[in-house]
């Protein structure tokens, strides 16, 4: 205790005049200058890095619509197999855009247009947009004049992705693109 007192005893004054050099260069603050550069510089970084951002969402959306649609298609298949019935992804065009449903197979002969027509293979689910659960998603490939235009389904002429109760499937290629 008493080397503790000793040492504070024998510390020099502090400058008065030092610590008011201190607070007054940080009154000072900054010139006007000063404050335009910074902004000038935070500008043009921000200008750089907003669009980038941007193609990062619309890639981000691109990725969960597609693990959405593989989501469902692996849904579909396992419903298939667990009720021993055909089950079928169908698509449709109505008022210019693309609509899917799910259907089941009413009368063990598979998912025909004419059965989902009569009411036979009933809907067990839909019609479902891609474009209103992502929006800026839509099926097809990019359009931009240089690459070539692709159908957005290649699945057959049904345009149904069927599903058996062993879980073999229809063959096909659906296309998304957020442009």
């Amino acid at each position: 205790m008493c080397l503790a007192t000793a040492s504070r005893n024998h510390e020099p004054p502090a400058d008065p005049r030092a610590e008011s050099r201190v607070m007054s260069r940080f009154e000072a603050g900054r010139s006007l200058v000063e404050v335009l550069m910074m902004l000038v510089v935070m500008t043009i970084l921000a200008s750089t890095a907003i669009p980038r951002g941007w193609v990062l969402v619309r890639e981000y959306q691109l990725r969960g619509a597609s693990l959405y649609m593989r989501g469902l298609i692996r849904q579909v298949r396992a419903l298939a197999v667990s009720k021993n019935t055909y089950v079928a992804i169908v698509f449709d065009q109505v008022d210019g855009g693309p609509e899917l449903a799910i259907h089941i197979d009413g009368n063990g002969n598979g998912i025909r247009r004419a059965d989902i027509r009569s009411g036979t293979d009933k809907k067990l689910r839909g019609p479902l947009k891609l474009g209103d659960l992502f929006p800026g998603i839509r099926y097809g490939s990019p359009a931009h004049e240089s690459a070539p235009e692709f159908p957005p389904l290649r699945i057959g002429r049904s345009q149904m992705l069927s599903f058996s109760p062993i879980g073999q499937s229809t063959s096909g290629t659906l296309f998304l693109s957020n442009e």
